[in-house]
């Protein structure tokens, strides 16, 4: 009975090394499939993206660009963000921020905010143009936004003082008039949003275009301020993985969870789109994340991509640094069905109950994060196979405030 338990036992190691080299067998195996199906991913994804049309203001379904394929596997890089959220890079101000939608700024009206640490408020001039000054008076350091607008000056509540869309106080009542200007920044008004540009280097002459494509009506306008920093923000929405996990109660209620979650992009740019979701996404620098859904009906989603859906859902998150714990949101949702929906009342406050379901499931999270990060936490310690927008946008921002002459993922200048 030794002897033959021996055998069995001499048997059973035999057949424990046969499976060990079947397993590392099938991890090659694997592994080739992985790579291989990269190349054609790629292959798929150049010829999707030359055949679309071009268009002025363009969807990260429609736009064209020149995509190179991948030669092989890329290489699986710890990112570290962890600590204390450091003082932003002053090469982060430098580009045009949308910080308010136009429909909230009447001539009467002012609109505070926060923009890198600093507190500003935008108003409108006599001739209706918009224009940004600090939100601190000269005088004695009262919040300009709890005054007035009068004839296109911005009036102090505290002793009257009044200044234009330049920063220069005009009035100052039961005084003399004193040579005294208060800081200002560039600002423009295009396509619904009011843009300021923070930084130190001169404004660029162009600002990129946030309209939905074409056919697509603008259904909702939302503004939230989020006690989460602007970084964790993005990662979240460049991240479509965590849906069937954390979004449950809302838009992927009754989602089942793939077998394999993919982001197919080009070589080299900040765009693509989901698999097996069909949803085209796109990071727009500074701090915009655009996105495509294809849908049949509310909380459904149909077809492979979105080419193949009947109808769509366009949508812009702005995610503005107000601070480095604190963002302040700026959403829009477009529809190319529906329109009637529109004319509903009450429907503004209907699309806002729902963006503020979704964007709670996610908070609860990503403030888990920040506790954690600030703690010494890597929240991107090991990244994986989706994650593949979001770093790309961690190795664009990493690079931008190291002063890289070339911006990955980025055309040349």
């Amino acid at each position: 009975m030794k002897k033959e338990l021996a055998e069995l036992q001499e048997d059973l190691a035999q057949a424990h090394r046969q499976v060990h080299i079947s397993e590392a067998r099938v991890a090659t195996a694997l592994d080739k499939l992985a790579y291989m199906e990269a190349l054609v991913n790629d292959r798929l994804l150049q010829d999707r993206h030359t055949s679309g049309t071009d268009q002025t203001c363009a969807s990260p379904s429609t736009s064209k660009q020149s995509l190179d394929i991948v030669k092989g596997k890329l290489p699986r890089k710890s990112l570290n963000v962890s600590g204390p959220v450091q003082p932003y890079n002053t090469r982060l101000k430098n580009f045009w921020f949308p910080v308010a939608f136009s429909t909230d700024l009447k001539d009467d009206t002012m609109v505070p905010f926060d923009c890198f640490e600093e507190p500003w408020v935008i108003f409108r001039g006599k001739d209706g143009i918009p224009g940004c000054v600090q939100n601190t008076c000269a005088h004695r350091a009262c919040p300009l936004h709890l005054g007035s607008v009068n004839e296109g000056r911005i009036q102090c509540p505290y002793h009257g003082w009044e200044y234009s869309t330049d920063g220069k106080c005009e009035k100052m009542p039961s005084t003399q008039l004193r040579n005294v200007k208060i800081k200002s920044l560039p600002c423009f008004e295009q396509e619904g949003m009011i843009w300021i540009w923070p930084g130190d280097e001169p404004p660029t002459a162009t600002i990129p275009c946030l309209l939905p494509p074409s056919g697509f009506e603008i259904h909702a306008e939302i503004v939230m301020e989020l006690p989460i920093e602007h970084g964790l923000l993005l990662d979240n929405l460049l991240d479509l993985a965590h849906a069937p996990f954390t979004h449950t109660s809302t838009f992927a209620k009754g989602w089942s969870v793939p077998s394999l979650v993919k982001f197919l992009t080009p070589a080299s740019g900040l765009q693509g789109y989901w698999d097996p979701y069909p949803i085209d996404m796109e990071f727009r620098p500074p701090c915009m994340v655009l996105s495509t859904i294809g849908i049949s009906k509310p909380g459904k989603l149909e077809g492979q991509n979105t080419r193949q859906c009947a109808t769509h859902l366009h949508q812009l998150h702005v995610c503005l640094p107000s601070s480095r714990k604190k963002t302040r949101l700026l959403y829009r949702m477009s529809l190319d069905f529906a329109s009637v929906l529109k004319h509903v009342p009450f429907m503004q406050y209907l699309w806002r109950h729902f963006a503020e379901q979704v964007l709670n499931e996610d908070l609860r999270l990503v403030l888990g994060q920040q506790e954690r990060m600030n703690n010494g936490a890597n929240v991107w310690n090991l990244p994986v196979g989706y994650d593949k927008l979001g770093v790309r946008y961690r190795l664009w921002r990493d690079a931008l405030e190291k002063g890289a002459k070339q911006l990955p993922f980025m055309k040349p200048m």
